[in-house]
């Protein structure tokens, strides 16, 4: 499960502080604040072009599978806005078809914008071309509204990588939900609307759960950030500290980026780039008038800084994650070795929530879970009853975890790892459906 060193022949998000990018940014601490900054390195999520294309085409055609009819799939973007007419020194979004360029036969339009850098919205346009030329009746690319009318699409699908703290999706939504014709389709429930994302994190999701046009929202990871690590609150604040210190240096006049957008404090990053929801100081430019250099400068990320991204995410280091939730015990006992993979899951997943570390997003941060198998871990939890519903530690499971910490440690006789026969201790002479 991790035994805290790091291995020279394998991608390692933690090789990150080594590479020259990064021992750049490091030496920029003063040197009582150099550990802090390495644990916010240590922490991201890095996540490379394999992991990220692999995992959210096949959440596409998932979805889109169990829609009856046609899907039309749109890459998020930034689009153009507007004076508020209603409103004093507000603006808001311009419908999605009044700024859009049909193609010349009317069936398609531009799927990126014209004057955008063409990041992220670039590849996920072009993931979308390829899943439309493989299924052209049933997956439609960036279809006009007359398009839409023709095949009687039963879903409008947006897909984005990340939806950090949501305002991007929100808007895109709302150019849509503003065109009269596609308002009525939606109030009539003769088309619905779903967002689809690689990653996202609480805040996000919260912002979009109430707008009018009710999308239904599909993440293939919960995304943490560096405020629901699993780690001690002295630990966050020092983050904190740290970010808003150096933020000054990097970007002075910025304040609100300081702590990355909207204070997000992000801790995910792609191969393709780093979005801005993370904080300032990992990606101010590095530029012949700026004083920082950032780790992804210009949020980019350079040939020998993405030789660390991992090609897909595993579980970390469990052993420091549950001595950095003040499980120490558990942490030296022998028991995760005995357990199995499985079951060792579940004793990180019981030492966390014991700990008050509830959030999905760091169960799935500390076990490298996606959202659908960890919901899927935390159901067997429940089902045992070490969990009740609210993912609150029951009798039972505080009794199961008490049992592990007494385990001593051997490595003989144990389970191998990736075993998944797994039976908790407490439920060994009795099973449940």
């Amino acid at each position: 499960m991790g035994d805290g060193k790091i291995n020279k022949n394998q991608h390692d998000p933690r090789k990150l502080i080594y590479t020259k990018q990064g021992e750049r940014w490091l030496s920029q601490f003063d040197a009582l604040d150099q550990e802090t900054a390495k644990l916010l390195l240590n922490s991201l999520t890095l996540v490379s072009h394999t992991e990220f294309r692999r995992n959210l085409e096949a959440l596409i055609l998932d979805v889109s599978t169990n829609v009856a009819g046609p899907v039309a799939l749109y890459a998020v973007r930034e689009l153009k806005k507007e004076p508020n007419k209603c409103q004093l020194f507000s603006n808001h979004v311009v419908p999605f078809f009044d700024q859009v360029i049909k193609s010349n036969n009317g069936k398609n339009v531009n799927s990126i914008g014209i004057s955008s850098d063409q990041g992220s919205e670039a590849i996920v346009a072009q993931i979308i071309r390829q899943l439309s030329k493989a299924n052209p009746e049933k997956i439609l690319n960036h279809p006009s509204k007359e398009e839409l009318r023709v095949q009687r699409c039963d879903s409008l699908i947006f897909i984005d990588d990340y939806i950090g703290s949501g305002q991007r999706v929100s808007d895109f939504i709302d150019a849509f939900w503003r065109d009269r014709t596609i308002a009525s389709w939606l109030s009539s429930k003769h088309i619905k609307i779903q967002v689809i994302a690689y990653s996202a994190t609480a805040k996000g999701l919260r912002h979009l759960e109430f707008l009018k046009a009710s999308p239904e929202l599909i993440i293939y990871r919960d995304s943490a950030t560096f405020t629901t690590l699993p780690i001690k609150v002295e630990r966050k604040d020092a983050l904190l500290k740290l970010c808003e210190k150096y933020g000054r240096k990097a970007l002075k006049g910025r304040k609100h980026f300081w702590w990355g957008y909207q204070k997000s404090m992000s801790s995910l990053v792609f191969e393709h780039g780093c979005p801005n929801n993370t904080p300032a100081i990992l990606w101010d430019p590095d530029d012949k008038k700026g004083k920082w250099v950032g780790v992804f400068p210009n949020r980019t990320v350079d040939t020998t800084t993405a030789s660390v991204f991992p090609p897909e995410i595993v579980c970390g280091n469990t052993i420091q994650t549950l001595h950095d939730v003040g499980q120490t015990r558990l942490a030296m006992s022998g028991a995760l070795m005995r357990r199995g993979a499985v079951g060792a899951l579940i004793l990180v997943v019981l030492g966390l929530i014991a700990k008050g570390q509830r959030k999905r997003s760091t169960i799935c941060y500390a076990t490298g879970l996606n959202s659908k198998d960890c919901e899927l871990l935390l159901s067997k939890c429940i089902k045992w009853k070490f969990l009740t519903p609210e993912r609150r530690i029951t009798p039972r499971g505080l009794s199961e975890l008490s049992a592990a910490k007494q385990t001593s440690f051997s490595p003989k006789g144990y389970l191998a790892v990736g075993s998944d026969y797994y039976y908790p201790r407490q439920l060994r002479a009795t099973t449940y459906d």
